[in-house]
C-alpha cells in the first residue's frame, strides 16, 4: 500500500525565515492557507487513485493520505475528515517528525511512503501520482529543493529504506545513503514541488505564476492591498 504523509509544524511557529518580512499572524494565516491548499491537492490525488481501485486496478496505487501535526487545526481537520494523524504533543524538527511517522505509518501496512511539504503550494495531483508511479523502479526518489542542497519531497519503498533528512545538504545525504545501502535512487526534479516559499524571492516567484488557491490568493491581496512585495524590495 502507498501512501502520502504530510508533515504539518504549528502554524505559530512556521515560515520564520520570512518574520523580516511578515508578522508572526500573517505568518500563521499563511500556514494555514498553504496547509488548506495541500490538503485539497494530496485529498484529489488520493481520490482519483481509490476510484482505480475500485474499477479493478491491481497495480500500486496511492490508497492513503497520513498526517502528523501538532497544530490543532490541522488535527481537527484530520478528525472530521477521517483523515489519520499522528498527534505530536509538541512540534518538533521537520525530520524526526517524519522519521516517527514513518515508523507508524509501516505500521498501518505501508509498503511505499511519499513525504510532501505544505509550503509548495504549487504542486498538483498529477505531479504527486507521476512521482509516485517511479517506485516501481526506484527504492528512493528525491525531489530536491530549488538550490539543489535540500529535499522538498522524498519518496521510499519500503519507507525505511533511507532515514529522512530534510534541510541544506539532505538531498546528497539521501544519495549516500541509498547509495551505500545498494538501492537505486532518482533525483527527479518536479516544477511544482520545487518551488517552496521560504525567503521573499519565493514569494515573488509564486506570485508571477498566477496559481489559484488559497496561498496565491493570500499572498497577492498583502501585496496588492499594501504593495508589500515592493516594500520588502
Amino acid at each position: 500500500m502507498a501512501a502520502v504523509l504530510l508533515p504539518v509544524k504549528e502554524f505559530d511557529r512556521a515560515k520564520r525565515r520570512l518574520a523580516g518580512f511578515l508578522s508572526p499572524p500573517e505568518r500563521a494565516l499563511l500556514a494555514r492557507a498553504m496547509f488548506d491548499d495541500a490538503w485539497e491537492v494530496l485529498r484529489e490525488a488520493v481520490g482519483r487513485q481509490q476510484a482505480l481501485l475500485r474499477q479493478g486496478f491491481r497495480g500500486q496505487a496511492l490508497e492513503r493520505l497520513l498526517v502528523v501535526s501538532a497544530e490543532p487545526y490541522v488535527i481537527a481537520r484530520c478528525r472530521a475528515e477521517g483523515v489519520a494523524c499522528l498527534e505530536e504533543k509538541a512540534s518538533s524538527t521537520h525530520s524526526d517528525s517524519v522519521r516517527r511517522a514513518t515508523h507508524w505509518a509501516m505500521g498501518l501496512g505501508v509498503t511505499s511512503l511519499l513525504s510532501v511539504p505544505i509550503d509548495t503550494p504549487a504542486m498538483t495531483a498529477e505531479e504527486l501520482l507521476a512521482l509516485l508511479e517511479l517506485a516501481r523502479r526506484y527504492s528512493v526518489v528525491i525531489v530536491p529543493s530549488a538550490d539543489g542542497s535540500g529535499t522538498n519531497a522524498l519518496l521510499r519503498t519500503p519507507p525505511d529504506a533511507i532515514a529522512p533528512r530534510f534541510g541544506p545538504g539532505s538531498c546528497r545525504l539521501h544519495i549516500e545513503e541509498a547509495e551505500r545501502n545498494g538501492l537505486d535512487w532518482l533525483v527527479h526534479r518536479s516544477p511544482g514541488l520545487l518551488a517552496d516559499i521560504d525567503t521573499l524571492e519565493d514569494v515573488e516567484a509564486f506570485l508571477s505564476m498566477e496559481r489559484k488557491g488559497r496561498t496565491w490568493a493570500l499572498l497577492q491581496q498583502w501585496a496588492g492591498a499594501r504593495s508589500k512585495v515592493a516594500a520588502w524590495q
